[in-house]
């Protein structure tokens, strides 16, 4: 195999690490930061010493830096990649590394390792706290990352053998990659919000209170479940090229704000246009260029697109 070859299958492979990642690492750590009320864990005694508020600038961004730690899996992983396509339990393989090497037994004394509970202040309880976010990210990914890779290596007739399944899987993929979108939109409203709020003296937006507030975060879950759905019905129509990426761009930008529009206006009587509009654009960018990626046309109206 070429040189040229290996890098483009390498470049393929990080793609799919850096999202496979990034997803399932944003969804848990949302998940389990309300499950287990992480702002008011950071704030206790030891903890705030160790750890940002959960408000903190560093923290907000961190979700958004995960895609070149994914980058980095993909570069550690890339000598071991036929391995775990080729046998039978290669999720449980990587899975095991992932929790063996980078969890429990890690060379820095990071909580919930051996090292960090034998040599750090931070009491029992935390260590075994994050045990439930980072055992069900890991798993995940795994099981996620070694899928898809077995997938991209099939047989074009075994692929089509599966094609609804996989068809499924990444309308869901997209919708979960969507919802980033909505975070990144979410972050620039409250920090639009928190500069005119200082600047005039008002109370700025509560970051932490909203993160934990479930009526908020269930208008995510309903778009995430109607852009999943349009997803998988919309798919097809792209690859047979009847509609154009600008078409399914303005159409995944107008759900991505009706959505969170009419759920406000439901749930809590009132909703502003213009913030729903900037908090539907990025969703429904992500959404148009993982269309544009992931769902290929067939070569000849490829051809024909030229």
């Amino acid at each position: 195999m070429s040189t040229q070859s290996n890098g483009k299958i390498f470049l393929s492979f990080a793609l799919r690490v850096m999202i496979a990642h990034t997803v399932s690492y944003f969804i848990f750590g949302i998940l389990m930061s309300n499950v287990f009320d992480y702002g008011e864990i950071f704030r206790r005694e030891i903890i705030r010493d160790y750890m940002l508020p959960i408000d903190e600038h560093n923290v907000l961004i961190g979700p958004f830096m995960q895609p070149f730690r994914g980058l980095i899996f993909a570069i550690g992983l890339w000598p071991v990649r036929g391995f775990l396509i080729e046998k039978k339990r290669g999720w449980l393989i990587l899975w095991g590394l992932l929790v063996t090497i980078g969890i429990l037994s890690t060379p820095a004394a990071s909580p919930g390792s051996i090292e960090g509970m034998l040599y750090s202040k931070l009491p029992m309880w935390y260590h075994w706290i994050g045990y439930p976010e980072i055992t069900l990210q890991t798993l995940v990914f795994s099981i996620w990352l070694v899928w898809w890779e077995r997938q991209a290596v099939q047989p074009l007739e075994a692929r089509k053998e599966n094609l609804r399944v996989a068809e499924i899987v990444k309308a869901i993929m997209t919708a979960c990659f969507a919802y980033i979108g909505y975070a990144v939109g979410g972050l620039l409203l409250a920090a639009m919000a928190n500069t005119a709020a200082a600047a005039s003296g008002t109370e700025g937006v509560d970051i932490e209170a909203a993160g934990a507030n479930f009526k908020m975060q269930f208008m995510f879950v309903i778009a995430f479940i109607v852009n999943a759905g349009v997803v998988f019905w919309i798919a097809h129509r792209w690859q047979t090229k009847q509609l154009s990426l600008w078409a399914i761009f303005l159409l995944f930008w107008f759900l991505d704000a009706f959505v969170p529009w009419v759920y406000q206006i439901l749930v809590f009587g009132s909703s502003f246009i213009p913030t729903i509009l900037m908090l539907g654009f990025f969703p429904a960018v992500i959404i148009t260029f993982s269309i544009r990626m992931n769902y290929k046309k067939p070569l000849n109206l490829e051809r024909r697109s030229i």
